[in-house]
């Protein structure tokens, strides 16, 4: 009866003007493999820990190992963008050594794992901006919380974090794909096993964003949003493009009213940067005419043969990845 109520309530949040509702097939029940195998750390920087935070020979290790200049995919657009900031990037066709990591918010790095700085010492030389990008060379758990090491003696709560974390495909899966990691808030662009692209994004905070793996079944370029129902005044009450549905009325959509990715915020749906969606819908649709060849309703036309969608929490003890 919950699962039932929760359901009901899950569409009463959401009103689409413009487009008829139509709902998707059920979920597909399915045993996924969340997470490509990876290692531990290994190296200087895997020997430190909170008594012993930061090393010579760690920080040896980070001067030789900086994060490669990773193209960035998207240029801001004030009139298609509005306030939000993509930090979408193109990822290297070969395995990294460190997960990729993403400033969330502004915050300050601490000497040591849950070792706060003195009272005197929290200034702006130890911010590191939003949305700023680093490798984690090494992860320690202390105080029930994990803490990323940014930078040589920088160290990170995972709070503040968004990491890349790619997940194993499943097994019917082929082509160009996508996956959504609700744990790190990050969106992944795939072609097969390998790694294309990688965003951050907004899943669902008033309403989960239900997990599974799913097809896109319906999409729009362009659209209203309006809900909840009964609510005066809404609220919520916006325009968005590039909607691509994929179960029930949960989609990826644009957000160009708030710069706040890497944090839960919708009503179940996944927000992205305008550019960031645009940039999807465009590359999922290169081979559009096989799935939605006719491409002038809302439901695609040949649902079994669009892109794949998995929805999955990657675990919060991160790994070193290979692909």
């Amino acid at each position: 009866m919950q699962k039932i109520i929760r359901r009901l309530l899950a569409l009463w949040l959401l009103v689409v003007v413009a487009v008829p509702w139509v709902a998707a097939d059920e979920a597909i029940e399915i045993e996924v493999e969340v997470v490509i195998p990876g290692v531990k750390f290994s190296g200087a920087c895997a020997l430190l820990t909170r008594d012993m935070p930061r090393s010579d020979a760690c920080d040896a290790e980070i001067a030789a190992n900086p994060l490669p200049e990773l193209t960035q995919l998207i240029e801001y657009d004030e009139t298609r963008d509005g306030i939000a900031k993509s930090r979408a990037v193109m990822l290297p066709e070969t395995a990294i050594p460190y997960p990729i990591g993403w400033q969330k918010r502004n915050w300050y790095f601490m000497d040591g794992p849950g070792i706060l700085p003195a009272a005197d010492d929290w200034t702006n030389k130890r911010l590191v901006d939003h949305y700023e990008m680093f490798y984690i060379y090494h992860a320690v758990f202390e105080d029930n919380a994990w803490w990323y090491l940014i930078g040589a003696g920088k160290w990170m709560k995972e709070d503040y974090v968004s990491v890349l974390q790619l997940p194993q495909r499943p097994e019917q899966v082929s082509g160009r794909w996508f996956a959504i990691d609700l744990q790190q808030q990050v969106l992944m662009v795939m072609e097969d096993d390998q790694p294309v692209m990688a965003t951050l994004v907004s899943s669902g905070y008033w309403l989960d964003t239900t997990e599974g793996l799913f097809q896109v079944y319906a999409r729009t370029l362009s659209m209203r949003m309006i809900g909840p129902p009964g609510a005066k005044p809404p609220v919520y009450d916006f325009q968005t493009k590039w909607a691509m549905f994929f179960n029930e009325h949960q989609a990826v959509h644009s957000a160009s009213f708030h710069n706040h990715f890497g944090l839960k915020r919708s009503h179940g749906c996944v927000n992205m940067v305008p550019g960031d969606i645009e940039w999807l819908w465009h590359y999922l649709g290169e081979n559009a005419d096989e799935w939605d060849p006719v491409a002038d309703s809302f439901r695609v036309d040949n649902p079994e043969l669009a892109p794949w969608v998995l929805v999955f929490n990657s675990n919060r003890d991160i790994v070193v990845q290979s692909w």
